[in-house]
């Protein structure tokens, strides 16, 4: 999370930012303040007052639930290449070999790629049709998971060790992607939601500023 100078409005430098103290001091003008108060100004108000379509927020005394779907149109594209590339590529290969019961291993490593590939792109087609990206946040301890069902990756965060809440544009590019996503950065850099349209990715991203500034409710 990047602050500002409330009076020259000077970029901050994180080494004159003091979270223990809640204190922010200004090298250009002097000028000391609140960091609270500074994270405060440093989220859209307007955005986490209405979760867009595709977006559940719920926050109860177990914490913050943010459910976002990964639902994009690419789907209808993914699909049928998907069923086309598995087909062809695998059904010829390995197919092949179980229709004639023998076992061919020059033939089965030529195959690994396509068989990598089905895997990948499978998943992406997955995730284009019932994915979803799940923040959850009790507390300091927040958790974020990306999958289908039960089945996708989980990542765990300390809201007190995240230094800053970015959206940020990624460098890797692929089908269903939509060239940015949020980004913990602190001790370590959690980076998800590449695969969430901008509104969604957009209210997640505020919301987790805003409950990193400790804010309550958000309704």
């Amino acid at each position: 999370m990047k602050f500002s100078c409330p009076a020259c409005r000077r970029p901050l430098l994180p080494e004159n930012l003091n979270v223990q103290t809640d204190l922010a001091l200004c090298k250009a003008c002097g000028q000391v303040a609140k960091l609270s108060e500074l994270a405060d100004a440093d989220f859209d108000a307007a955005a986490v007052s209405q979760p867009p379509p595709g977006v559940i927020y719920s926050e109860t005394t177990g914490g913050h639930v943010i459910r976002a779907t990964t639902r994009h149109p690419i789907a209808f594209f993914l699909v049928p290449f998907m069923m086309v590339w598995s087909g062809f590529s695998l059904g010829g290969i390995y197919g092949s070999q179980i229709w004639n019961g023998r076992f061919d291993l020059i033939k089965s490593l030529f195959g690994l790629p396509f068989l990598g590939g089905t895997v990948l792109f499978g998943s992406i087609a997955l995730m284009a049709v019932c994915g979803q990206v799940e923040v959850r946040v009790n507390g300091a301890e927040g958790s974020v998971f990306a999958g289908v069902g039960p089945f996708g990756w989980r990542r765990r965060f300390n809201l007190d060790e995240v230094d800053a809440i970015e959206d940020s544009a990624t460098k890797m590019n692929y089908p269903g992607s939509q060239g940015a996503s949020i980004v913990l950065r602190g001790r370590t850099v959690l980076r998800f939601g590449t695969n969430l349209s901008e509104s969604r990715r957009y209210f997640i991203l505020n919301v987790l500023r805003r409950i990193k500034a400790g804010r309550g409710s958000i309704a």
